[in-house]
C-alpha cells in the first residue's frame, strides 16, 4: 500500500469530525478540496499528538535510566541496575511502537498536504486559474510525489468568479501565526530558563566541590564522611546532566528556534501581501506570488521536521 492509499485509508477510518476551511461552501469542487483538507488537518494533528507523547516518553525514560544508573553507581543502590534494564527494554519497545504507528511521517506529510489544499482552496475562491500543483516546490515534488498525485486528482472549478480573499486568507492566517509565535516563544523561554538554572546549579556544585577538595587536602576533615560528600556532589552534578538530557531530547526535537523564525517570516509575508493588495488590489499576480512563497515556507518546515524522528535517548 503506497502513501496515497494509506492516507485515504486513514481518512475512511477516522472517526473524528473533519475541520473546515470556511463554512457555507456550495461549489462541489471547493467542497471536495475542503473535505480532503479537513481529513489531512485532523489526521496531522492526531499524529502530531502521538509523536509528541512518544518524544516525551522517550525523553523521560532516557532521563530515568541516567538517574537510575547514577544512583546505582554513586549511592550504591545496586537494585537499580535491574530497574535500568527494564527501562532500557521499555525504551526499545516505545521506539518500535513509534515505527509501527508511523506517526512522525504522517504528522508532517499530512500537514504539507493540508496546507497545499488550503492554498488551492484560497486560489480557487479568488478565481485564480493557476493551480497549486503547477507551483509546487521541487523539493515537495521529489520528496512527496503522492501529494502531487492528490492535487492532480482534484476536480476543476465550474467557474472562475473573483471573490475577495484578504480576510479569511491573509488576515486570518496572520492572526494564526501571531498566536502560534507567542506559544512557541513561551516554550523556548521555558527551555532557556531551565537551561540557565541547570548551568547555575552545576557551576555552584563544581565550585563547592573545588573548595571541598582544597579544604580536605589542607585540613583534617574530622568526622566528615568524605566519600559521602563526594557522592552527593556527584549526584547533584549528574542530576543536572540528566535534566539537560531531557530538555535537549524533548525541546530539541520541537525545533523551536526554526519554528519561531518560520512564524516571523510568515507574518512578514502576510504583512507585505496586505500592503501590496492595498496598493494594487487582489491581483492574480500578487495571490500567486503569495501562494508560491507560502509553499516554499511549507517545504522548508517539512525539511527540518524530517530530522525530528523519535530516537533512543541514553
Amino acid at each position: 500500500m503506497n502513501k496515497k492509499e494509506v492516507f485515504f485509508r486513514d481518512k475512511e477510518e477516522c472517526n473524528e469530525e473533519f475541520t473546515h476551511i470556511t463554512g457555507d461552501i456550495t461549489d462541489p469542487a471547493l467542497k471536495a478540496i475542503d473535505e480532503l483538507y479537513g481529513a489531512a488537518d485532523v489526521l496531522s494533528i492526531k499524529n502530531a499528538l502521538k509523536h509528541q507523547r512518544i518524544l516525551l516518553a522517550l525523553s523521560i525514560i532516557g532521563t530515568l535510566i541516567t538517574m537510575g544508573f547514577l544512583l546505582y553507581d554513586e549511592a550504591e543502590l545496586h537494585g537499580l541496575i535491574l530497574a535500568c534494564t527494564v527501562m532500557i527494554l521499555f525504551l526499545f519497545y516505545i521506539r518500535r511502537k513509534a515505527h509501527t504507528l508511523d506517526c512522525h511521517r504522517k504528522y508532517i506529510e499530512y500537514r504539507v498536504l493540508a496546507e497545499t489544499l488550503r492554498v488551492q482552496f484560497f486560489l480557487s475562491v479568488a478565481g485564480v486559474q493557476k493551480q497549486v500543483v503547477d507551483i509546487l516546490p521541487w523539493f515537495i515534488r521529489q520528496g512527496l510525489p503522492w501529494i502531487e498525485d492528490v492535487l492532480k486528482s482534484l476536480p476543476k472549478m465550474s467557474s472562475h468568479e473573483r471573490n475577495p480573499i484578504i480576510n479569511f486568507w491573509i488576515l486570518d492566517q496572520r492572526a494564526y501565526h501571531n498566536g502560534a509565535l507567542a506559544k512557541a516563544e513561551n516554550k523556548k523561554n521555558r527551555d532557556n530558563r531551565t537551561t540557565r538554572v541547570v548551568i547555575v546549579i552545576t557551576i555552584i556544585a563544581y565550585l563547592i566541590t573545588l573548595f571541598f577538595e582544597l579544604f580536605i587536602s589542607t585540613q583534617n576533615p574530622g568526622n566528615v564522611d568524605v566519600n559521602a560528600v563526594r557522592a552527593i556532589l556527584k549526584i547533584i552534578v549528574g542530576t543536572m546532566s540528566a535534566v539537560t538530557l531531557f530538555t535537549s531530547s524533548y525541546y530539541g526535537k520541537l525545533s523551536l528556534t526554526y519554528t519561531i523564525n518560520d512564524h516571523k517570516r510568515m507574518i512578514a509575508l502576510y504583512d507585505n501581501a496586505e500592503r501590496e493588495i492595498a496598493r494594487k488590489g487582489e491581483t492574480e499576480e500578487i495571490l500567486v506570488d503569495l501562494a508560491r512563497e507560502f509553499l516554499i515556507e511549507n517545504s522548508t518546515w517539512y525539511s527540518y521536521q524530517t530530522k525530528n524522528k523519535p530516537d533512543l535517548v541514553f
